[in-house]
């Protein structure tokens, strides 16, 4: 899955995917860091690969807290094994983020012992990169320490790149969810939604709600699991029927905040 060199840079024009920073501002950065959702490994980084293929990359494992900790350790030692640092981060409470600190305060330390004394020390700038919706600016603003990178519990919510500085030791462009994801179909689609990366219009809920039952909770009938479901949870129409498209709702969103437990829908060496 990641590259084992970089690729020859073709002749003529590039194409520059709108939001993604042209060639010049790339060329600043040091580090870049590929945010996966730690469910969704496999798909997260495929879908990013071909917007920015760079070798000095970190992977880091976002939403740890809502996948299967034994699967995502599973996953840390493929990346690791394949020559990257990778990390898994809870960005919202705070888990795993001074681990990623301390690696980028090594870094800067490196490249500065490397550069001109005569400079003044310079900031490591580091490129966050990935799925909409998979924690970009929540972490800049937990490594930054500041609330500066806009960040919400919708795809889509950062509009442009920009550079974010706390102090001197680290400087972050944070990226709006370039990908394009309007022509992912079948299971890719399924897992986007899911997980929360795609916006309401682009899925049928009732399609999702019937692959998470049948492929996620191996329900042999998941019509009949996804009306116990409902009148488990007292979702009737009127006559006392069961509402099927509110329970394909509320699983789905049942699944993206964790009440139905840590899964992950992709293992390393299986699906992965």
């Amino acid at each position: 899955m990641a590259p084992r060199k970089d690729r020859p840079r073709k002749v003529g024009p590039k194409r520059l995917y709108p939001g993604l920073p042209g060639p010049k501002t790339l060329d600043l950065v040091d580090l870049f860091i590929f945010l996966l959702d730690s469910r969704i490994p496999k798909t997260s980084l495929e879908l990013s690969e071909p917007y920015l293929r760079r070798r000095k990359r970190v992977y880091v494992m976002s939403k740890s807290d809502l996948a299967d900790p034994d699967i995502t350790e599973k996953w840390m030692d493929y990346f690791r094994k394949d020559g990257f640092p990778c990390f898994a981060v809870d960005a919202n409470a705070g888990l795993g983020v001074s681990e990623l600190a301390s690696f980028l305060k090594r870094n800067r330390e490196e490249m500065n012992r490397r550069s001109d004394e005569e400079f003044e020390k310079k900031p490591l700038r580091v490129m966050l990169f990935g799925l909409p919706n998979v924690g970009k600016s929540s972490l800049a603003n937990r490594l930054l320490r500041t609330s500066k990178a806009s960040f919400g519990a919708k795809p889509g919510l950062t509009r442009s790149s920009y550079w974010l500085r706390a102090d001197h030791s680290v400087e972050i462009l944070d990226t709006p969810g370039v990908i394009d994801t309007s022509q992912v179909k079948g299971e890719t689609l399924y897992k986007l939604a899911a997980t929360w990366a795609v916006s309401e219009n682009q899925y049928d809920p009732g399609e999702v709600a019937f692959w998470l039952a049948k492929e996620v909770f191996h329900a042999e009938a998941p019509l009949e699991y996804l009306t116990e479901f409902g009148l488990s949870r007292g979702m009737l129409a009127s006559g006392g029927v069961v509402d099927i498209n509110r329970a394909c709702t509320a699983l789905i969103q049942q699944f993206r905040t964790g009440n139905l437990g840590r899964i992950s829908l992709e293992k390393p060496g299986l699906n992965g």
